[in-house]
């Protein structure tokens, strides 16, 4: 069975059960002409152009099957199967609103004959409807992958001196040893979640990916968790008592020895490899050596010991130090005290005292005196990058030196910015390293030779933090080093007494007589300038 389609003078267009015929009487019709014949008939889909072109440019031609009959509804479906789209291939005539509801159920028909079920845009019938024009029809569900683990890890605090100044009693305030006592917290991690899995148009699930679980670096020697399956949390806390400590992002109770009492003849001399921590104070002529951070708490201090020494911490003495000319103080990083007098103070990093320091020797990186009131009275400080205090001397003129011995300020900002460098560099590297480990954490069945370079990777992510970890630390150093003035700085906020003496880079000031600050003495290009 067959019908006309369109006629005129040049052809005659068909439509048969198989499809679309042409015949043409004359020449003088184009393409361009037949073209815009087609954009009422959409159902006709070309298939043999070359007929179609020999019977209107070679005319007159017999009758010859140019084409093929689209289906009205043609449904296409994007290959993650997560969009489907609907094209009518209806004459315009037809798509009127008058007929929206006999083409929307042609539509569903043909949704249903693809297979497709879910996601079904039911706005999507109620728009203007338009031939050969793609419109989606129906959506998907994304899968929502899952949340990774949570981890909150005790955090170590800096230490940071507190002073208070109340007229009748002045404390000096400082937390150095992160202590914990058994069983108490020291990190946790909430379980990561399996994710939301999303739908196909078709139906079918889409799995979504687990949440990856991240691991709780922490010494089972030490520490040990605790799984709360209810809530899914898992805390780790101590084992036992001590000072928390991180090593290669690796959380340690480290041993702690802890005094109640006074360092004495009840206890004899303290030598500890770890953190020591004194409630009392220690004896005259005792001695107390430790690996790690020096803490003693008495409110009176200590007087004439024989030595405290900190190997690779640092050191903090409440009541301050009163050395009756025999007390030696000695650490690593920092030292942190009230006061000190009659005493001797070395120190790789710097000495931070409250109030004041009288006829003492102090050596450090920098000395810093941190109550507005402060004073040096007497004795010598040597420094290498800078002095700050209140006030130096006193008024019966009590000889008092001050030695910067100053830095090559180009030298540090070279050290600095290649301390910068490294640090990229070792972050680029560790991005690398982590790209490559996250690789084989999403394989579920490594080689043996896999699982050897995996291990490998893992250490050397561990070791490249714990460079990092020095390297930042040395840089916050730097960084406050270069902060000082010109080459060496002697910054004083009140007053300068007769009888002191000022020397940075071995350019000594001499004050013979009282001078008012506030005043910073510093030298740059060889010549002491102030500020």
């Amino acid at each position: 069975m067959s019908k006309i389609l369109f006629s005129n003078s040049y052809i005659k267009l068909i439509e048969a059960d198989d499809g679309f015929y042409i015949e043409s009487y004359k020449n003088g019709y184009t393409l361009e002409e037949f073209n815009e014949v087609l954009l009422n008939f959409p159902q006709i889909k070309i298939t043999n152009f070359i007929a179609l072109r020999n019977a209107i440019l070679n005319a007159p031609r017999f009758i010859s099957k140019f084409a093929e009959k689209r289906e009205r509804v043609e449904i296409t479906v994007s290959k993650d199967h997560l969009k489907a789209f609907a094209t009518l291939y209806i004459p315009q005539s037809e798509l009127t609103e008058a007929n929206r509801e006999k083409i929307s159920l042609e539509i569903l028909e043909a949704l249903q004959d693809k297979g497709v079920v879910y996601g079904i845009i039911q706005d999507a019938l109620l728009k203007e409807f338009k031939a050969k024009t793609k419109f989606l029809i129906a959506q998907g569900k994304l899968p929502i992958d899952g949340k990774p683990s949570e981890i909150k890890m005790y955090e170590i605090k800096e230490p940071k001196p507190k002073i208070t100044e109340d007229g009748k009693v002045d404390h000096y305030e400082l937390n150095l040893i992160n202590k914990v006592e058994k069983g108490g917290w020291l990190g946790e991690r909430i379980d990561a979640t399996p994710g939301e899995p999303g739908k196909s148009v078709f139906g079918e699930e889409i799995p979504a990916k687990h949440g990856k679980q991240l691991p709780l670096l922490y010494d089972k020697s030490s520490i040990e968790e605790v799984y709360d399956k209810e809530k899914g949390i898992t805390v780790l806390v101590a084992k036992k008592p001590g000072a928390v400590f991180y090593k290669n992002d690796i959380i340690y109770v480290y041993d702690y020895l802890e005094i109640e009492g006074d360092v004495s003849f009840e206890t004899g001399n303290i030598n500890f490899d770890g953190f020591v921590n004194i409630k009392g104070s220690i004896d005259d002529n005792f001695s107390v050596e430790a690996k790690n951070d020096i803490e003693v708490l008495g409110p009176m201090g200590i007087g004439g010991i024989n030595k405290v020494h900190s190997k690779d911490g640092c050191i903090y003495i409440r009541g301050g130090i009163a050395g009756k000319n025999k007390a030696r103080i000695f650490c690593k990083q920092n030292l942190y005290t009230k006061f000190a007098s009659d005493c001797i103070i070395e120190c790789d990093g710097t000495v931070h005292i409250g109030f004041y320091a009288i006829n003492c020797y102090i050596r450090a990186k920098q000395v810093i005196f941190e109550s507005k009131n402060s004073r040096i009275i007497g004795g010598r400080i040597d420094a290498e990058i800078k002095v700050v205090a209140n006030e130096v001397g006193n008024r019966t003129e009590i000889p008092t030196v001050i030695n910067v011995k100053g830095f090559n300020r180009k030298k540090f900002k070279d050290t600095f910015d290649n301390i910068n460098s490294s640090i990229k560099e070792l972050n680029e590297e560790l991005a690398q390293l982590r790209h490559r480990a996250a690789i084989y954490r999403g394989s579920t069945n490594l080689s043996e030779k896999h699982q050897y370079e995996f291990k490998r990777i893992v250490r050397d992510i561990s070791n490249l933090r714990d460079e990092l970890k020095k390297l930042q630390a040395e840089r916050k150093n730097y960084l406050s080093y270069l902060r000082a003035k010109g080459e060496g700085e002697i910054s004083i906020f009140g007053r300068i007494h007769g009888n002191t003496t000022f020397e940075i880079k071995n350019i000594q000031k001499s004050f013979m007589d009282q001078t008012r600050g506030p005043i910073t003495y510093y030298v740059l290009e060889n010549e002491l300038k102030t500020v």
